[in-house]
């Protein structure tokens, strides 16, 4: 029997549904409530991580019944096998705490994990043949595991009680047969093999071969996909109620939890003024997060907004204690900060927080932490621009993914 590459990408994809989104809701958490409270945050991943691991172990069991029923290998149903103790997630949370992309790959990655395990457990209890099976852009890694062909179920595969070799951001899954001569359409070991050879049987040869390889391709991807953003931005975007439902609470700089319901019912309205008395073009406006009082939303045009017309608003960025101010706009184009959006934040010892709500009710926003030093980061955003050579998207990622250097937060 050969498992058709359709049957076997729709498999993939579900599974691959499951601990995508559960590692989005880790990141959407963490954009709304920081990772101050490690407890609050251990409980979250855990519950994702129970909850998307017993969907992707399900999956798995399907997957493993209906081959078995195929091969009329008369072995007992599938069993799900756990997910991540509350220990192991918590080890993760405390491993990763400082990043954010990497929090979020854990939750991934032990979502994919109960599905693995599944399978590898069930293939050893009923004495099974596994097979690691490429999925997508292929690291070198997951090919040489791949070079192994099909191979027995032993516990060698299952130290520590699970599955090896499971990292986020991979699409690769285990396959299992009965009877020795059942595979996957488009599964071939000896290729693989044969690559990893060529490469002198070493991982990291085999890597920068498959990227040499790759490279014009990937380079083409990543060409096509900043072409695509830079024709897509400016291009107003009409703002709709269900952007507008979809806005996200967000907790810039440790916020309470009454400050962030604040924030986002500022966004909300804001989309919402945005809609129906400014043709979904800019719109901004100052909040006090102090004493939680809020000016009049300012309207702009399509690309810009001009917060310092306004008397009040004028009158607040001259007048306000040190970060006592958040700066909320939205981009009508979709876009990330801009140039401008850098210098108003920076100059005025007012702004403590400045964000964007997207028309499609995305939300960013950066903060100014109690390292701040505006000489320093002023000083690093003017070298960013110079060394960019004109390309400012990569200039103000970079200044911001340095901010902690000069006490700049984003989320």
């Amino acid at each position: 029997m050969k498992l058709t590459a359709q049957t076997w990408s729709e498999y993939v994809a579900r599974l691959a549904r499951l601990n995508q989104r559960a590692g989005q809701l880790m990141a959407d958490y963490i954009a709304a409530h920081g990772t101050r409270d490690t407890d609050a945050l251990i409980a979250y991943a855990h519950a994702l991580v129970t909850k998307y691991g017993e969907g992707s172990a399900e999956l798995a069991c399907q997957m493993y019944d209906a081959l078995a029923a195929a091969a009329k290998a008369g072995v007992p149903a599938a069993e799900p096998a756990k997910t991540a103790s509350y220990g192991e997630v918590a080890r993760m949370v405390q491993a990763t705490k400082a990043s954010q992309p990497q929090m979020q790959q854990g939750v991934s990655r032990l979502v994919k994990r109960a599905g693995a395990d599944t399978t590898l457990k069930n293939a050893l209890r009923d004495g099974a043949e596994f097979a690691w099976i490429p999925q997508g852009d292929t690291c070198a890694f997951c090919l040489t595991l791949a070079s192994r062909g099909w191979q027995k179920a032993s516990q060698a595969a299952i130290k520590g009680g699970h599955a090896e070799h499971i990292h986020a951001n991979c699409d690769c899954e285990y396959a299992i047969r009965f009877d020795g001569t059942s595979t996957v359409a488009g599964y071939d070991p000896d290729e693989y093999l044969r690559r990893y050879r060529a490469a002198g049987s070493d991982v990291n040869a085999l890597r920068r071969v498959e990227y040499a390889k790759n490279r014009e391709r990937i380079n083409a991807q990543k060409r096509a996909a900043y072409a695509l953003r830079q024709k897509n931005r400016g291009q107003k975007v009409a703002i709709t109620d269900i952007a507008i439902q979809k806005v996200p609470l967000v907790a810039p700089n440790g916020a309470d939890h009454q400050t962030a319901f604040f924030i986002q019912e500022t966004h909300k309205e804001l989309l919402r003024f945005a809609q129906k008395q400014n043709d979904s073009n800019e719109v901004a406006c100052l909040l006090d997060l102090t004493t939680g009082e809020k000016l009049d939303f300012v309207k702009g045009d399509q690309i810009s907004v001009d917060i310092e017309r306004d008397a009040a608003s004028y009158h607040w960025l001259r007048n306000s204690p040190e970060k006592s101010l958040m700066l909320c706009h939205n981009h009508p184009g979709q876009s990330y900060f801009s140039d401008s959006d850098l210098v108003l934040f920076l100059e005025h010892e007012a702004i403590g927080t400045l964000s964007i709500v997207t028309n499609q009710g995305k939300v960013w926003t950066i903060s100014k932490t109690q390292g701040y030093n505006f000489k320093t980061a002023f000083s690093e955003f003017k070298k960013c621009i110079l060394a960019s050579n004109g390309n400012h998207d990569n200039a103000i990622d970079s200044f911001l993914k340095n901010g902690y250097n000069y006490g700049v937060e984003r989320r």
